[in-house]
């Protein structure tokens, strides 16, 4: 699964539709160029921490201003990988 995909789609679910967001087209641009704010990394982190099995203890200390710096942070406290699609990552966030 492509990680800028997966990253997108989060980010159109948790930025409210009303409000604008350009998608994220290199792992290094800075996500206050799409539009996020510190609110939208938060709740993303939350996706991510569930997509991932991130325990919330370790997800509390994620922060970040690049998709590289999630991608890095994930990578090194993920204890799953999601299968199938993006949409199908998303759709598993248990809430």
């Amino acid at each position: 699964m492509d990680f800028l995909e997966l990253f997108n789609k989060v980010a159109r679910v948790v930025r409210p539709a009303h409000q604008s967001y350009v998608d994220v087209t290199d792992m290094n641009q800075n996500l206050q160029e799409s539009g996020l704010d510190s609110m939208d990394g938060l709740m993303m982190g939350i996706y991510f921490a569930d997509i991932y099995g991130i325990p919330e203890e370790i997800a509390k200390e994620m922060h970040f201003t690049t998709v590289q710096e999630c991608y890095d942070f994930i990578q090194e406290h993920k204890t799953k990988d999601p299968s199938g699609t993006a949409e199908e990552a998303i759709k598993g966030v248990d809430w």
